[in-house]
């Protein structure tokens, strides 16, 4: 039968003497160093009584209750985090259900009010599956429940824990998380706010508990009235009446008979007095030692905006990043060495508005020419979606965007100095006549939006390759064994679940977010500068989104199917799971170079489209163009032939047996469209 017993029999162990060489003591775990202001107590004597201890606990615990705790994988060398786990266990228990009492929102807000009030911290005992995953995690009562010092090399030998019925139960260390904010000294003990502000929290009190006394024994009169002279019972009643006694009418006035009316002025002392300034006095200090400011409790009267912001900002930058970090640390373990666990404060507004500030200042510096591109990209956190490259290292002037380049070898390169003189080929020059257009303008678009893809690409096939391993695809098929190599009940003969590794949603949207803008500004500026060759007025857009929105989202749609049949299929011969992820990643690789081929069309159907529709609404006539082949030896044969042919505006280039209205035409078929990088020349007969 269990040893039982209850821990107001129990007697702590007595407390080690420090050595003649002034080496530090220690306190043996059950002896509390602030022993009035234990577990039971604090609650007791203070949360449960003191209204600013309470709204100080139950503001900070709700805050932590409302984060979502989230286990991510490390970034490594990126500097953006990479997409949190939406299926690991710990995700479950933290933030749906801890166990079948308690939903996650209730047992976080009770570890959080434990390590606000309990010197010897949070104890949570962690319940695992066979398999080693995560069921359930419950709080052990703190007040019964100890580490027992380890007489080796390890700090702890064991916990002990007394429950409800008074079993003494004996857990192993590994199966104890043990949350405190660690004492300076004692490394078996916490340490909590009511020990610096205990003094304050009983003096609230007693001010309070002294003042309800005075009123409930009827308390001192507001003043005296004495009447000099006789007056009947009635009068006399009438008169008291009329000022009343009683804990009701505290603080009211006294009639006295007999005499002359005399009047006693009573009701305010500089004693009476001192009870505002120590209720004062104990709110600020023990709203100081919780680190919450009043506004945060409800009341910012007697501020300003800005101040109540400020105390926002404080309180979010101060008081709770230690709180929480302290609570996610302690399922580090529980989490693996490749991921972290953090709570998620990214929609918390004051936290966001140092970053954006920030970033504003620096894209206005780059608009004034003051940073370069690669400066602000490291800046915001995308240094590796930006080549470091001459053009984004070089302070682009804002008067004519002018580059200045960052070294003397860049200066060819961002165009600087005269380019030697382009050889002859043989092929048709441009006339004099030619419109100034600027011939480079898809070739830098499709620059920016091969570097964009390159950097999608590799993102996508990390983020398959990781959903590939995560526990919930692997459930059920026969890759589960691949994490332990133990038979569990999860093993299956059920296929890796593709449709769900790969993510093509958010495929699209990230390629949308990513190549959007560029398309649209390039657009821009091929319409205005038609425009301003042909001296006409006009918009400064143009309609090339929708054209080039297809383009993008059928071809995504395209490599995801591929991709899915690919890993499907060597799920079904039997690869491994790290052999399906390596023929993942070169798919990857593979789809690389497609994306370069996928850049190439969707800049010159942007930029010949968007002059398309500018021309079309200068209405001008007298246009002709002239079809501009890219000269080397990647040219496909009909367009290299068709270089020089000259067409009205409105009239379609014969390229070999089709009609094409410009360089990638969507409307051509892809072997005509695809991957064209010629252009065109524009020129006005009059």
């Amino acid at each position: 039968m269990p040893r039982r017993w209850f821990p107001t029999l129990r007697r702590p162990a007595p407390a080690t003497k420090s050595t003649a060489d002034y080496t530090l003591g220690w306190t043996p775990a059950g002896v509390d160093r602030a022993r009035p202001w234990s577990v039971e107590r604090a609650v007791r004597d203070g949360m449960e009584r003191a209204v600013w201890i309470y709204k100080a606990v139950d503001t900070i615990s709700n805050h932590a209750a409302d984060r979502p705790l989230r286990v991510r994988p490390r970034s490594g060398t990126s500097d953006e985090p990479l997409p949190p786990h939406d299926a690991h266990p710990l995700y479950r228990a933290m933030n749906i259900r801890a166990n079948p009492a308690e939903g996650a929102w209730t047992f976080k807000k009770r570890v959080s009010m434990q390590l606000l009030l309990s010197k010897r911290g949070v104890f949570l005992e962690p319940t695992f599956s066979r398999g080693g995953d995560l069921l359930r995690i419950d709080l052990l009562p703190p007040g019964r429940t100890r580490p027992v010092p380890s007489t080796g090399s390890d700090l702890i030998s064991h916990f002990e824990t007394v429950t409800i019925t008074g079993e003494l139960r004996h857990l192993d260390v590994e199966r104890v998380r043990w949350i405190r904010t660690p004492h300076p000294l004692d490394p078996y003990s916490g340490i909590t706010p009511l020990e610096a502000a205990g003094l304050s929290a009983d003096l609230d009190f007693f001010t309070r508990y002294y003042n309800l006394s005075f009123v409930n024994n009827d308390a001192r009169p507001g003043g005296v009235i004495g009447i000099d002279g006789d007056m009947d019972d009635d009068e006399l009643r009438l008169l008291r009446a009329r000022f009343g006694t009683g804990p009701s009418a505290a603080g009211s006035w006294t009639v006295l008979n007999g005499g002359n009316v005399t009047v006693t002025d009573t009701s305010v002392t500089p004693r009476d007095m001192a009870y505002e300034t120590v209720a004062a006095l104990s709110k600020i200090e023990l709203l100081a030692a919780f680190g919450v400011p009043e506004s945060q409790l409800g009341n910012a009267s007697g501020r300003t905006f800005d101040n109540a912001r400020a105390e926002k900002t404080t309180f979010w930058e101060i008081t709770m990043p230690p709180h929480l970090r302290l609570i996610a640390d302690a399922f580090q373990d529980d989490a693996g060495d490749d991921n972290e666990v953090y709570f998620d404060t990214s929609d918390i507004d004051v936290l966001r508005e140092p970053r954006t500030k920030r970033l504003s200042e620096a894209r206005e510096e780059v608009a004034a020419g003051v940073r370069s591109i690669r400066s602000y990209a490291e800046l915001a956190g995308y240094a590796d979606e930006i080549d470091d490259t001459p053009e984004t290292r070089a302070l682009w002037l804002a008067s004519g965007r002018t580059a200045l380049p960052a070294r003397t070898a860049d200066a060819p390169a961002v165009g600087t100095t005269t380019p030697p003189p382009v050889p002859a080929t043989g092929k048709t020059l441009a006339p004099a006549a030619d419109l100034v257009l600027d011939e480079t303008a898809a070739d830098s678009l499709r620059g920016r939006l091969d570097d964009a893809l390159q950097t999608l690409t590799t993102r996508w096939t990390e983020r398959t390759v990781a959903r590939l391993h995560s526990p919930r695809h692997r459930k059920g098929t026969r890759h589960w064994d691949d994490r332990g190599g133990t038979t569990d009940a999860a093993t299956g003969i059920k296929g890796l679940p593709v449709d769900q590794v790969i993510d093509i949603a958010t495929w699209r949207q990230e390629a949308v977010q990513a190549l959007r803008p560029l398309i649209e500004q390039a657009a821009t500026t091929a319409v205005t500068e038609l425009h301003a060759a042909l001296g006409s007025t006009g918009t400064a857009t143009a309609a090339v989104w929708p054209t080039i929105a297809p383009l993008l989202t059928d071809w995504l749609a395209k490599q995801a199917q591929a991709l899915a049949d690919d890993m499907a299929g060597s799920d079904r011969e039997g690869k491994s799971l790290a052999g399906i992820a390596e023929a993942t990643r070169d798919w990857g690789r593979s789809l690389a170079n497609r994306a370069s081929v996928k850049a190439s069309h969707l800049a010159t159907v942007t930029v010949e489209s968007a002059r398309d529709q500018a021309a079309a609404a200068s209405a001008r006539t007298g246009l002709v163009r002239r079809w501009v082949a890219h000269d080397d030896g990647r040219t496909r044969p009909d367009h290299d032939a068709a270089d020089g042919q000259t067409q009205p505006y409105g009239q379609p280039f014969t390229i070999g047996e089709d009609l094409l209205r410009h360089p990638g035409d969507t409307t051509a078929p892809p072997g005509q469209a695809v991957g064209c990088r010629c252009r065109l020349a524009w020129r006005l007969e009059r």
